[in-house]
């Protein structure tokens, strides 16, 4: 039952550490380019880039940053479909499950589907349109939003990953009678006789 525990801590604990660095990769891809464009690193390229024309450069580069980024959060959400059923295994089947973490789960369940089959789609597909509409297109206040309840619902997420990270790294009191309790327990099934109590 304690090695399922760990198991589960140990679970959570990277799969909280692998979606922070997510977040903070595809937040860094976009602030790449203009750092990039402001410091190319070689002459050459800094002449490419005059030529091609800064502007049109950082348009380009942005709309790469955008596709980099729709492809993590589609591998990053398929690794959690897999991820999170398998925690509820481990907190379920590892004895004495405790609803509030199995809750949780399905609720972390909850959330990666929403993301992955509606929310992440749409907004990959917004942003594809967006290259071709002008910055006034009603469009682009419905792609801020969707933006905006996507980046909300991840923040609610991860809190829910860390509260039930602080619910498994308290230390259940454990019962000395327990062992022996379900011995009885199926040493009664096994004759037919009622089962004793153990302890208190």
């Amino acid at each position: 039952m304690l090695q399922y525990r760990r198991l589960a801590a140990l679970l959570l604990g990277a799969w909280l550490g692998a979606g922070v660095f997510v977040d903070i990769a595809v937040t860094q891809n976009f602030q790449t380019v203009d750092r990039f464009l402001a410091k190319p690193g070689a002459i050459q390229t800094s002449i490419d880039l005059n030529e091609a024309g800064r502007a049109r450069a950082r348009n380009i580069l942005r709309r790469n940053a955008g596709e980099e980024n729709n492809f993590l959060f589609d591998v990053w959400e398929s690794a959690e479909l897999v991820i999170v059923p398998i925690l509820f295994c481990l907190l379920f089947f590892g004895g004495r499950p405790q609803k509030i973490l199995l809750a949780g789960t399905g609720v972390l369940l909850v959330v990666v589907c929403v993301q992955h089959f509606w929310l992440s789609p749409t907004v990959a597909e917004m942003g594809r349109k967006l290259v071709d509409l002008g910055p006034k297109d009603p469009l682009n206040g419905t792609f801020w939003q969707y933006h905006g309840a996507y980046s909300g619902i991840e923040i609610g997420k991860m809190l829910v990953g860390l509260a039930m990270g602080v619910r498994l790294s308290i230390k259940r009191t454990a019962d000395p009678d327990h062992f022996a309790r379900e011995f009885e327990k199926k040493a009664a099934a096994a004759t037919g006789a009622s089962v004793p109590k153990v302890g208190r």
